[in-house]
């Protein structure tokens, strides 16, 4: 049963061994499924002059069908399509069934109406500098209507313990369906999508290690955080309130030997800050301090599926992307004419061609 003052149950799977989505559901405590009861309002009859119960015909109430109790913000609409937890974590299966997986961690976030497996791909990579990559398939779903049915790739650092999320315009990182009345047939879609992202992993990749080789002076770096969270090039460091809190982590990053002077490191410091070190609001009335637990807890899921932060670190790669490919010139926060962005281009050519990525993990 939900404890009310659980919003998250996070269940760490790495030490069981799990290769197989049957029994990863089981270990993470998400072998149940749900079903829709009819919602009633109490409303005020002034004919009458008493309080009256009144279906509400266009809404239907989730709730797990092993307990009777209501998942999350539980009321939705007569076009919500219901997922059960077998049937979209099954498509692990087939997304990656020539891959030998294994599950890493599992569990529930809003109050329970959001539920997510993700599973550890057998092969990482290990940069020129010594840098580790792991890569992941994370697989999220909702039954009340704050999570769609979500397939994205993700890439781990082990030295910071950061997740790293890309997008290029030439890779399939992440594939999103809300639960309408058409989503089980779409499923298939999505798994056929992300079959082929497997392929893209290694482009994503290649930019991270040139991230990793391309020298920045520290107010270049400045500005591409500058640049990642909206700021003005211009504007005074002591005039940008959020740098306070960025600050102490630019200049002792996690696995800051791996980072120091490229482009490798802001990028680094912004996920960093992101997964580890952003604010965790208390809820509406919530007078207890909150635990260490809760809030290590709260950041993890929002690593992974808070959209702010996620698009965040999206943008962060894309403007890391934009100064690769020439485009973006750090010192001015301006485009480059076509004659510098030649020029540059062929610099990070000759980056490219000399760094050489290395297959790592074997599970």
């Amino acid at each position: 049963m939900i404890n009310k003052q659980q919003k998250y149950r996070i269940l760490n799977l790495e030490e069981k061994g799990i290769t197989n989505t049957t029994d990863a559901i089981a270990a993470a405590g998400l072998d149940w499924e749900v079903s829709q009861g009819e919602l009633q309002g109490k409303c005020f009859d002034r004919q009458s002059m008493t309080w009256e119960w009144r279906k509400m015909n266009n809404h239907k109430c989730v709730y797990r069908t092993d307990t009777g109790y209501p998942l999350g913000n539980s009321i939705v609409g007569k076009n919500f399509e219901l997922v059960q937890n077998a049937e979209a974590f099954n498509t692990f299966n087939e997304v990656l069934q020539s891959q030998n997986v294994s599950f890493t961690s599992g569990g529930w976030y809003h109050d329970g109406g959001s539920v997510f497996l993700q599973a550890k791909l057998p092969q990482g990579v290990i940069f020129d500098n010594g840098d580790q990559l792991e890569r992941y398939l994370l697989m999220a779903q909702g039954h009340t209507g704050q999570q769609s049915l979500v397939w994205s790739f993700t890439h781990h650092r082990p030295s910071c313990s950061n997740t790293l999320q890309a997008a290029l315009n030439d890779s399939t990182y992440r594939f999103s369906l809300k639960h309408t009345t058409n989503i089980k047939e779409r499923i298939d879609e999505g798994v056929k999508f992300m079959s082929k992202g497997l392929s893209h992993l290694e482009a994503v990749e290649q930019k991270m290690h040139v991230m990793s080789k391309l020298s920045l002076s520290e107010q270049e770096q400045i500005n591409y955080l500058k640049l990642c969270y909206d700021r003005p090039i211009d504007e005074e460091l002591k005039d940008w309130r959020n740098w306070k809190n960025i600050e102490p982590i630019f200049y002792a990053p996690l696995g800051g030997q791996y980072t120091k002077g490229t482009l490798w490191n802001p990028y680094n410091v912004l996920t960093e800050y992101e997964d580890h070190h952003t604010r965790i609001n208390k809820d509406k009335g919530q007078v207890n301090e909150l635990s260490p637990e809760y809030v290590s807890e709260a950041r993890r899921v929002r690593s992974l599926f808070g959209a702010n932060t996620v698009n965040r670190k999206v943008r962060g790669f894309k403007i890391a992307n934009s100064v690769i490919n020439g485009e973006l010139d750090l010192k001015t926060g301006k485009k480059r004419d076509r004659h510098a962005r030649d020029q540059f281009a062929s610099l990070v050519g000759g980056i490219a061609g000399a760094v050489g990525i290395q297959q790592l993990f074997t599970l």
